[in-house]
């Protein structure tokens, strides 16, 4: 998935992909996988470019044209506020897991493992909520 701002924002504060690349603890051609779509960046990792860069993670992948970033108290993301939150958005949307776990083209147990505070949901799954259903990522990892 690609986030054409990462490289916008990047050639702002005049970094180069390898500055980025030691900032997030990563090869530079990871880093470079993810600024070009080849992959997808973690969502771990976009909060950390976010706290670093000092800008909204909805910013970073679009989904906001204003920085209204906000310094979050946690350093980390809680799997439970993020499946608390996903709960939320189910049922404000009264939706049924299936009917999320479907448009997103995975199973019933791993759209579960999200909303049961298991595992982190992946950044792709996550940016597809928030467009479908108009939420904000920052709120969604309680980054505001």
């Amino acid at each position: 998935m690609k986030f054409p701002r990462m490289r916008l924002i990047r050639d702002e504060i005049e970094k180069t992909q390898d500055d980025i690349s030691k900032i997030l603890g990563v090869d530079r051609s990871t880093y470079a996988g993810w600024e070009i779509g080849k992959d997808t960046i973690p969502l771990r990792k976009l909060k950390l470019l976010s706290d670093y860069l000092k800008i909204s993670i909805d910013y970073i992948v679009g989904l906001s044209d204003e920085n209204n970033y906000i310094k979050s108290k946690e350093k980390e993301i809680s799997l439970e506020t993020v499946a608390q939150n996903l709960r939320t958005i189910r049922r404000e949307q009264k939706l049924k897991q299936k009917d999320i776990y479907l448009q997103l083209n995975t199973t019933s147990s791993t759209y579960s493992a999200y909303e049961t505070g298991k595992v982190l949901i992946q950044t792709s799954f996550i940016y597809i909520i928030a467009t479908k259903y108009k939420y904000s990522i920052d709120w969604m990892i309680n980054n505001k």
